[in-house]
């Protein structure tokens, strides 16, 4: 996240917001980007964005620049307004659109601003809450589609979901970011990883052997097979060659450290206890084919086991350049987009 030079305001009227506002549409329409939510606060905004084409640091240094020359211009001052780099995450879109946008929609509820998010002009929510008052720069559809085919019972939907955050606050999307950056489920993560694995070094975008570095790791065989055992209360001791166990803790360990992280079938053979690779090759079977409330287990402990050995904490990303990158590498059918916030965060902003 970038912040503001001494964390001062980035606005400070109506006069600034609607200045600030349009600057972003004029950023919108120029590099193309699909704007799903924003909000803007006295000294921070966040941006939920698609970009199609790998611009992101280009049209936010658009958009900085020219609200900063203004801003200077206005008040009769000089330098930065924004201090340092942006902070961007790059957001699965199956199942996080929803919980993306309503966490931006509720920063003014939570910085105390107004009791709903209908009353605060500067965000798009009030495009979502009511057809008459959208604007054409802002996408609506992809979020709105998540709460149903009609698009008047959708808004409805879609305004209970927000409003319910405001009774029983939900947890950010972005407190346990994987990598520092990646917001999505442990799939998502690992679709990245295979998407930058065995391409080449680029030395013009160190960030991007940052997230290499980050992703090609795994967790250690040792770890996979004792973090399942806790999770269902097994002994270890009974996965050893010789005995018959046919409890599912035992094969999801298996599908795990065979299918979703790579370790060759011997290594999981030894490590489970299982007297062939063939036995191996039927406890992954037996999960793949399990019913949806084992898969959901696993999808949980991979997720546990990925957060293990990624290391928390911020990367010096430029979000749209990596994308970029990457899929000029592997034309993948991987979705992603990047939620963006720039400027000194306010107090639960």
């Amino acid at each position: 996240m970038s912040r503001g030079n001494a964390k001062q305001a980035i606005v400070r009227d109506d006069i600034d917001r609607a200045k600030r506002v349009d600057w972003l549409r004029r950023t919108v329409e120029v590099y193309g980007w699909r704007l799903h939510a924003f909000a803007l606060m006295t000294n921070h905004e966040h941006l939920f964005v698609e970009t199609p084409e790998p611009n992101l640091s280009a049209g936010m240094q658009y958009l900085g620049g020219s609200y900063t020359s203004y801003f200077n211009w206005r008040y009769k001052r000089s330098g930065h307004l924004f201090q340092g780099r942006f902070k961007a995450h790059l957001v699965q879109t199956e199942g996080y659109f929803r919980e993306v946008s309503r966490y931006i929609h509720l920063n003014p509820v939570r910085a105390g601003i107004v009791a709903n998010p209908q009353d605060y002009q500067w965000s798009s929510y009030a495009g979502y809450a009511q057809a008459r008052r959208t604007v054409a720069w802002v996408c609506y559809d992809r979020v709105l589609a998540e709460f149903g085919r009609d698009a008047g019972e959708a808004r409805r939907a879609y305004g209970r979901f927000v409003r319910a955050g405001i009774d029983a606050p939900p947890p950010s999307p972005f407190a346990k970011p994987i990598g520092g950056m990646l917001v999505g489920s442990a799939e998502f993560v690992q679709k990245i990883r295979r998407m930058l694995q065995d391409r080449p070094d680029d030395a013009s975008l160190p960030q991007l052997q940052n997230m290499k570095a980050h992703l090609k790791s795994r967790p250690e065989l040792e770890l996979i097979v004792s973090v399942v055992a806790d999770h269902f209360g097994r002994d270890r001791a009974d996965w050893r060659e010789g005995k018959r166990v046919n409890h599912v803790s035992r094969a999801l360990a298996a599908y795990l450290a065979r299918r979703r992280f790579g370790y060759p079938v011997n290594q999981v053979a030894v490590a489970l206890g299982y007297g062939s690779g063939s036995s191996v090759a039927h406890a992954v079977v037996k999960i793949e084919t399990a019913a949806p409330a084992i898969k959901k287990t696993a999808e949980e402990i991979e997720r546990q086991l990925v957060g293990s050995w990624s290391v928390a904490g911020g990367l010096s990303l430029q979000a749209a350049l990596v994308v970029g990158r990457i899929r000029r590498y592997n034309h993948s059918k991987t979705k992603i987009v990047i939620a963006v916030a720039a400027g000194a965060p306010a107090p639960h902003g």
